[in-house]
């Protein structure tokens, strides 16, 4: 599965490979900026977030120098004494509708984003609306072939090879969520041949698990 958004100044491309995910984006000119496939072992936890950024102090420049027009063209169209050039109107609007252009493609390309976290990577995209689901569904299939291939190559015990190193895989994928608890318990018993938990106490001493095999 591959996810790719294409925008003016940019261009990012993801794709599921067999270990790991591959990553690399281009600037408009389409050279390469990165290229990078990380495994999937350094991925989770993955999270998609929105995020907004408003570049305040130029839309409040923006506005005044607007502002400062309007009032100019106010003051020379009822009070001034030379008359508004002949296609003033035209402009005027024509440069209206630029504006309002370059607002739309910057609010839908640069200040609505959204953000993908993964354990050691952070990359932004635009948050378009067209761009969304396909978006959510990739990052959903990403975390889910993430924890299978975790699974799959991580999860299975032999009881016949170290143990210690086995104990700290399952707690590793426990803690990642790709194990839940009864698995990683039932793994770690049929490892270890002892019932998780802390033992029990008799005659107010601390006895071990009892072993199960």
């Amino acid at each position: 599965m591959e996810f790719q958004q294409s925008q003016v100044t940019r261009s990012t491309h993801f794709m599921l490979r067999e270990n790991g995910l591959f990553m690399s984006q281009r600037d408009g000119r389409g050279t390469v900026d990165m290229a990078v496939e990380i495994p999937y072992e350094e991925l989770l936890p993955i999270r998609l977030a929105y995020e907004r950024h408003l570049p305040g102090r130029h839309l409040r420049w923006l506005a005044i120098s607007l502002l400062w027009l309007g009032g100019n063209v106010v003051q020379q169209q009822f009070f001034g004494q030379r008359a508004l050039p002949e296609n003033f109107w035209v402009y005027a609007l024509s440069g209206a509708f630029g504006v309002s252009l370059v607002l739309l493609y910057a609010w839908q390309n640069w200040w609505n984003q959204a953000i993908l976290h993964t354990a050691n990577l952070k990359v932004a995209l635009a948050d378009h609306p067209r761009d969304r689901r396909q978006l959510r569904a990739f990052v959903q299939e990403l975390e889910s072939h993430t924890k299978s291939y975790l699974r799959r190559e991580y999860a299975p015990v032999n009881p016949l090879g170290l143990i210690e190193p086995q104990l700290r895989s399952l707690a590793w994928l426990h803690e990642l969520d790709v194990l839940s608890t009864p698995e990683a318990q039932a793994l770690a018993t049929r490892l270890t041949g002892r019932l998780p938990g802390r033992g029990f106490k008799s005659m107010g001493r601390r006895l071990e698990a009892p072993y199960v095999n």
